[in-house]
């Protein structure tokens, strides 16, 4: 898969591509997804044995077939891979002024405009903000606005944090299914049906921001540290992912944000940008 790494193109390895083609490219695969796969109660079995001591020797296989490095993690032993793949890191670095909007998390990202009707575009397959907040009148706030997609794959840190200070209003859980969030399955409106939790930011920066996670195909838990309405700082850890890969999605208001030149050149064209939790992608124009 071609992503753009903020310096030159690169192919990057997807994790469980042939899978994830089988389950998803082939008419016996989607009659499994519709049927069987999607449903909450798989993906909470599998995390179960993800939980336990039976996976902990996937963890060493894993780190060397991706290359990936625990240096930075606050710990090098893993129980099992679970505990692997909601590692913490040491530290990290804010690289963004107080205007400025950073990464909320390592993943890929694709930066797409909400047109006046709230339409935006996933590979090619429309989607509403409608749709995906299952709330129109809330989603009229977003009109003319940008929908930034942060796409997590099973190799990156999957803890997630707030975009900026300010506070929260009590989060809200949609209630779905569990399908992939690889661009494969696109056609099946993912981000539409998959389970998720929705929060409203009122940012000090960037007005109004809806912070959305979305759950996956064999995600067992979607872990938010704070569900009420309170205080939230910048860069402060909102909560992680447990086995999957997974989605963030903010939705900004018209104006709020200025994304950088090179990250909205490769989102026009469907390519997403790699990016580190703390990194600057955008400002207040």
């Amino acid at each position: 898969m071609q992503v753009w790494n903020r310096k030159t193109m690169i192919e990057e390895a997807e994790v469980g591509a042939g899978a994830i083609r089988f389950t998803y490219g082939t008419v016996l695969g989607r009659a499994l997804a519709k049927g069987l796969l999607c449903r909450p109660f798989v993906s909470n079995v599998y995390a179960a044995w993800q939980k336990s001591s039976l996976s902990k020797g996937k963890v060493k296989k894993f780190i060397a077939q991706y290359g990936i490095d625990v240096s930075d993690c606050t710990a090098q032993e893993f129980s099992n891979f679970n505990a692997f793949f909601t590692r913490q890191r040491k530290s990290y670095v804010n690289q963004t002024l107080a205007t400025e909007l950073p990464a909320i998390a390592d993943s890929k990202l694709l930066a797409l405009p909400i047109t006046h009707d709230s339409r935006f575009e996933i590979k090619g397959v429309p989607y509403t903000v409608a749709e995906l907040l299952e709330d129109p009148a809330a989603a009229k706030a977003f009109d003319g606005g940008l929908c930034l997609i942060f796409r997590l794959s099973p190799d990156d840190y999957h803890r997630y944090v707030y975009p900026d200070g300010g506070t929260q209003e009590e989060t809200r859980e949609i209630r779905g299914v569990l399908h992939t969030v690889n661009p494969i399955a696109a056609d099946l409106k993912v981000y539409r049906r998959n389970t998720r939790r929705c929060t409203l930011l009122h940012t000090e920066h960037f007005g109004d921001v809806m912070q959305i996670e979305v759950g996956a195909l064999l995600v067992g838990k979607i872990v938010n540290h704070k569900e009420n309405a309170c205080r939230v700082e910048k860069l402060e850890e909102k909560g992680y992912f447990a086995y999957g890969g997974s989605t963030v999605i903010l939705l900004l208001g018209q104006g709020a944000v200025q994304i950088d030149e090179d990250i909205q050149k490769y989102s026009a064209q469907g390519i997403e940008t790699k990016v580190f939790l703390g990194e600057k992608i955008g400002a207040v124009p």
